[in-house]
């Protein structure tokens, strides 16, 4: 399963006009839920983007190890892709500031997590380096479970360039370490080169995923190894706008 949480915030949580600071009970409750869906769809591997693990705008809570327990899968595994004494956006009035910044990528398993590699990708050449500074970084987050490996990953949203640096870079790791999956948001199609597509194939989902409220575009999607498994189904589960992307479900049977 992939589900980018935005950070238990919901629509708005990039900082858009809608953006204004939630309470703490708001996130308890929306990760509660999230942690409850978890649980009943009862996925092996959950791949996690934009989880907060201590920054000021969810109440410094840790997500990761929230849903851990909510869900009971307990073995975890982050990437930290954001962490930033205090990060000045969105917005003019510090209230509304995001502030102290720990943030990243988090991957749940019913079974042991072997890391084998973490990736913070490029930023976009075409910003400021004071932007960048501030700016999120991308990831691909490469772990071993149970004799499959595995790549968590969220690409560029707002760079078209930056983006296709990042599929480069995917393919590249999908060659190096003979990746059986790598799943996550991919914030647009995920076109590879002959090469790759030789020995991997996309798996988009049968519907969007984002924005959750009007969905709109299949962000979230997955690429699986051909010939590695013997069955591959993939859905989009319901879950409203407790995030602004929808989780997508994929079904894996081994031969």
């Amino acid at each position: 399963m992939t589900w980018n949480l935005s950070f238990a915030y919901g629509p708005g949580s990039e900082g858009d006009e809608r953006y204004r600071p939630k309470t703490v009970a708001h996130f308890e409750t929306t990760l509660d839920a999230m942690g409850d869906i978890i649980k009943h769809l009862d996925p092996d591997v959950v791949l996690l983007q934009e989880v907060d693990f201590r920054s000021r705008r969810s109440h410094f809570q840790n997500q990761l190890d929230h849903l851990a327990r909510r869900s009971g899968l307990l073995y975890r595994n982050r990437i930290i892709t954001w962490d930033r004494p205090y990060v000045p956006y969105p917005g003019l009035h510090p209230r509304n500031h995001f502030g102290s910044m720990l943030s990243g990528g988090g991957i749940l398993s019913k079974t042991p997590i072997q890391p084998l590699q973490h990736d913070l990708l490029a930023k976009p050449r075409e910003n400021s380096r004071i932007y960048n500074y501030f700016y999120i970084s991308r990831f691909l987050q490469m772990v071993e479970i149970r004799g499959f490996r595995i790549c968590n990953l969220h690409l560029e949203a707002f760079s078209q360039d930056n983006r296709d640096l990042h599929l480069v870079r995917l393919q590249d790791r999908l060659l190096e370490y003979e990746l059986d999956l790598a799943g996550g948001d991919f914030n647009g199609g995920a076109f590879l080169r002959d090469e790759v597509l030789s020995q991997w194939q996309t798996h988009t989902p049968p519907k969007p995923t984002f924005p959750s409220d009007a969905p709109m575009q299949p962000l979230d999607q997955f690429i699986v190894k051909q010939g590695r498994f013997s069955s591959i189904r993939i859905e989009v589960p319901e879950t409203g706008t407790l995030s602004d992307h929808l989780p997508v479900l994929l079904w894996l049977e081994t031969p």
